[in-house]
């Protein structure tokens, strides 16, 4: 069941009918575009309504507030990115090579414009602008932290004696990386930095590399 907080912040109604959802997803593609641009301090409901040239009553009939479009991004947001995950942990049984894993984790999460866009970083750095989105990223990370230690189980690496802070290593350095690719527009210079991310992922993912 959700959280006080959580419900100041959820969908003021469900969209039950196609026109309903169409309208909720102009209103949360026109705010990622607009994070996409940068300023977040100026994105407010009222410039919302009029990039996606709807009202603002029509907006409020979802949306309480701005915060409650960024708490429902950044849900979707982060709900792909676990999902993402775990279809590809179903894909591998661990006897193949762990940069093979490695090779189609990151492809897979930098590629993707719904997953790993400019405007989805913008959002990331808005966390912290209420109790709610803090919350809610702070269990996404739990999250992906346990999921990167079953990763090391699976592929036969030995645990170190505190795996959260191994994985906790892993996270921050995976995000780093998706955030400089998803800043790089030149093709060119995004394979060399795609190049570069992976092998730094090969070596944080590798534990006997990593204490060698």
């Amino acid at each position: 069941m959700p959280s006080l907080n959580e419900q100041s912040l959820a969908l003021r109604k469900k969209a039950k009918q196609q026109r309903s959802r169409e309208k909720i997803e102009l209103i949360l593609q026109t705010t990622l575009e607009m994070l996409s641009e940068g300023q977040v301090d100026k994105i407010n409901t009222n410039e919302i309504a009029r990039r996606a040239d709807i009202s603002v009553g029509s907006l409020y009939n979802f949306f309480p507030n701005k915060q409650s479009i960024f708490y429902e991004l950044f849900r979707r947001w982060l709900e792909n990115a676990l999902n993402g995950l775990d279809e590809l942990d179903a894909r591998y049984d661990g006897s193949e090579p762990i940069r093979d894993y490695i090779d189609d984790m990151f492809e897979q999460m930098a590629i993707s414009y719904d997953a790993n866009s400019a405007g989805h970083w913008q959002l990331r750095r808005s966390m912290n602008s209420s109790k709610e989105l803090s919350e809610l990223e702070e269990a996404h990370v739990n999250q992906i932290l346990s999921r990167f230690i079953r990763i090391q189980e699976k592929f036969g690496r030995s645990l170190p004696e505190n795996p959260q802070r191994l994985a906790y290593l892993q996270n921050l350095i995976s995000v780093s990386c998706l955030n400089i690719i998803a800043l790089t527009t030149d093709p060119k210079e995004r394979q060399t930095v795609m190049h570069w991310c992976k092998n730094l992922l090969y070596l944080v993912f590798d534990l006997e590399r990593l204490e060698e």
